[in-house]
């Protein structure tokens, strides 16, 4: 009984280490515009500087959002729109400058679009 207590005391915990490549600093920025506009608003959907997914409500079109970000690769990013109203836009998201992902809507009503792009 005294060696087992012995040998778990014993026994250390490893913790993982993310190595540093494995964290980068990007400058991201999210882009829906109007291709066909009757859209003029929509709940966007997003992740934030926090790597948060975040919601904001009723936002006016078009809708830009820049900031910096430490991530941790891979890291995955998301842009959406859920819409009320019949139209059309196109959903960019942006990387150091890069169009990383881009897409079109089809006719938009209460529907939603959504991309999502992985950081490696």
């Amino acid at each position: 009984m005294i060696s087992i207590a012995c040998f778990i005391l014993s026994c250390k915990k490893e913790t993982i280490k993310q190595p540093l490549n494995n964290r980068k600093e990007v400058s991201i920025e999210y882009r829906i515009t109007l291709d066909k506009d009757v859209i003029t608003q929509g709940d966007i959907i997003y992740t934030d500087e926090a790597g948060v997914v975040t919601v904001a409500d009723k936002r006016t079109l078009p809708f830009y959002r820049k900031f910096k970000r430490m991530v941790h690769k891979p890291a995955v990013l998301l842009l959406g729109i859920i819409a009320k109203y019949s139209g059309r836009v196109i959903i960019e998201i942006i990387v150091d400058g890069e169009v990383v992902s881009r897409g079109k809507s089809g006719n938009l009503l209460n529907n939603r679009e959504m991309l999502k792009y992985t950081i490696h």
